[in-house]
């Protein structure tokens, strides 16, 4: 194996190592995988250049040097990741474990985390902040789901005759699938191997490039222009300097330092430098060579320490991430290699049968993987658990529905959910729209008014805003104002938690705005009162389970899970300073932050009862809402006594 290629993978993972150990300062370090990617794409397009595939057999033999290479090492850290889980984590973690435990065992990480990105009510599962030990597999599952497609790519190529003809198409695979890789949803095409496609065709490129011009790069090239000689090694300097924007202590724009860095890589490849210093370290050189086991091994490590933030706590990580590596180097990788395929398929079988056998055992014999805790602990442990989508399960004083069907042709297959309460003995019609926060909140809302209405409605509908939409729910204010023509409510509640579009920085005649007062306008057509939730603090993802983690391991620090609120305003400033600019007659925001409010705190649970006030999808939980209520009283009075 070349040197200066073990050396970008280890530039590679150390990147992607100290990102994950301080995501706040080595902020764009998660490119670190894209350069994997670049250098798989070579080495496969060189792998398979050199034998060809005219034959089934040949085909075979490529899968099973890769599978050979990857699956016996992967199979043994996904048990060894199960059994660590359950020896230190709470249980409450291994709804999200157990998901990717399963997909990681069919490598399909990658795609399990589209459809939890993309489920607004199962977002919260592929929270990266969250020690999920299998997450980092997505890789894995793109690499594994390239290897099985790349044959037949160069099959396909052999009807290019010439090398040339292979470089255009490769690079205008690049260019065309960079394109498309920015253009589309980033969770979805950071996850989606075919949109990957073209940082493994950057490293096609880099093969045909060197075998169609040179081998490797001239030592000196003359620059007339300038009357200087640049040297071959500046050139690589240049482009190891590019490289290390990767642990650059400021965010980068991605779409332009991801294809900076994808094609940066292909050109150090054909460089192909022997004398660069830096590439010929033997540290290096060494940390490329075990790059593939710290990359399965320091996920888990960090995600089983992930609770604990000191620097002790981050050597310890480190030591344990670089001694595990070298013991599974040495005493395993390197001796399964040496195998020939008459141990090999033995070992990958046992080992996905041990995996079998293993989930099948914690499914089955819950007792013996529970965790025992004190009884007070285990209360507590039982009683937050029990908070989680109280929402969906305990609505708070809610009556049945009269109807819940809103007579709409996209109902059933959007998913809309529509409720229509039982008539009260008032004279004042009320609606409520939003997203999911309509139906979080609006029990405790409802029941404010103490049955002093005719009728009331709600329409709850995934990234509905109310007020404004974003490029991926534009549908939604359009169904909204169609149904609030329909019933004219004398009152209309606006409810949702807002999403991160309306938090970017305000602009010029700012677009959001001027969206959000032409909205606000049709609906006061209709309504004599507006009432539009204000943006909220943002909690963690996974609240719950990361207040009962601290309850076990750090009760003495549960304090810090508290929000600070300068942070937590300046994070949510924008979509606060843009609702200050709505101009509306009819219209009225309220803020239900300051029932959260102490002494520059916006608290997370209570003191007394130790229960959270929010849950793992950030809904408020029963606590929350009570805190709510005074807020809540206060805007049903004032529309009683205006009416």
């Amino acid at each position: 194996m070349r040197q200066d290629i073990q050396s970008l993978r280890g530039f590679a993972i150390i990147f992607v190592f100290l990102y994950h150990l301080y995501p706040s300062v080595f902020v764009n370090g998660f490119l670190g995988v894209d350069i994997f990617f670049v250098i798989s794409g070579y080495l496969m397009a060189k792998n398979l250049t050199k034998f060809k595939l005219k034959k089934l057999s040949d085909f075979s033999g490529f899968y099973y040097r890769r599978f050979k290479r990857i699956l016996p090492l992967y199979f043994l850290v996904v048990f060894i990741s199960v059994v660590l889980v359950h020896l230190f984590l709470g249980d409450f973690w291994w709804r999200i474990n157990w998901r990717y435990s399963m997909a990681s065992l069919f490598l399909v990480t990658n795609q399990v985390l589209i459809h939890d990105s993309a489920d607004y009510f199962k977002h919260f599962l592929a929270d990266e902040k969250s020690p999920n030990v299998f997450l980092h597999l997505w890789s894995l599952g793109v690499e594994m789901q390239f290897y099985l497609i790349v044959p037949f790519i160069f099959f396909a190529l052999q009807i290019l005759k010439s090398d040339i003809l292979k470089l255009i198409a490769v690079f205008l695979t690049s260019i065309i699938g960079g394109i498309a890789f920015s253009l589309i949803n980033a969770h979805f095409a950071f996850n989606f191997m075919v949109l990957r496609l073209w940082q493994f065709s950057a490293g096609f490129c880099a093969l045909f490039w060197s075998r169609v011009f040179v081998k490797k790069l001239p030592d000196k090239v003359e620059n007339p222009k300038v009357g200087a000689i640049i040297e071959k090694e500046d050139v690589v300097t240049t482009i190891l300097s590019i490289l290390f924007l990767c642990i650059f202590p400021s965010g980068i724009d991605k779409q332009v330092l991801r294809p900076l860095v994808t094609f940066a890589t292909g050109a150090l490849i054909v460089a192909e430098s022997r004398d660069n210093k830096l590439l010929k370290s033997d540290m290096l050189i060494y940390m490329g060579n075990i790059s593939y086991i710290v990359y399965l091994v320091h996920w888990p490590i960090l995600s089983i320490f992930a609770i604990k933030t000191s620097f002790q706590c981050d050597l310890l990580v480190t030591l344990l991430t670089l001694l595990s590596s070298v013991f599974l180097h040495h005493l395993y990788e390197k001796q399964y290699l040496k195998l020939s395929w008459k141990y090999i398929f033995p070992l990958v079988f046992f080992l996905i049968a041990a995996n079998a056998g293993l989930q099948y055992s914690v499914r089955e014999h819950t007792g013996f993987w529970e965790r025992s805790y004190p009884p007070e602990l285990q209360t507590i442990i039982d009683n937050n658990k029990g908070l989680q989508d109280y929402w969906v399960r305990v609505p708070a004083k809610n009556d049945k529905c009269v109807t819940t069907d809103m007579k709409h042709p996209d109902q059933a297959s959007r998913g809309y959910e529509y409720c229509e309460f039982p008539r009260g003995k008032g004279n004042i019609s009320i609606m409520n729209i939003g997203n999911s926060y309509v139906k979080n909140l609006n029990g405790h809302i409802r029941s404010q008014f103490n049955y002093n209405f005719s009728d009331y409605r709600f329409l709850s509908i995934i990234a509905g805003f109310g007020i404004y939409s974003d490029p991926f729910s534009e549908y939604t204010v359009e169904l909204f104002k169609e149904q609030v023509k329909k019933y004219k409510p004398d009152v209309l509640f606006i409810t949702a938690r807002f999403s991160d579009y309306i938090k970017i920085p305000i602009q010029t005649n700012d677009t959001i705005v001027q969206q959000i007062n032409e909205n606000i306008k049709y609906y006061e057509k209709f309504s004599k009162k507006v009432y539009i939730l204000g943006s909220l603090p943002l909690y963690k993802l996974n609240f719950i389970n990361h207040f009962l983690q601290y309850a076990i391991q750090k009760p003495e620090d549960l304090e810090q899970l508290h929000l600070n609120q300068k942070l937590a305003d300046e994070e949510r400033k924008y979509a606060v300073e843009r609702l200050k600019m709505i101009k509306c007659e009819r219209c009225k925001i309220y803020d239900l932050s300051p029932a959260f409010l102490e002494k520059g705190k916006y608290l997370s649970f209570d003191r007394n009862t130790t229960l959270t006030y929010v849950d793992n999808s950030i809904h408020l939980t029963g606590p929350g809402l009570e805190l709510c209520d005074p807020i809540f009283s206060k805007l049903a009075q004032e529309i009683l006594n205006s009416f």
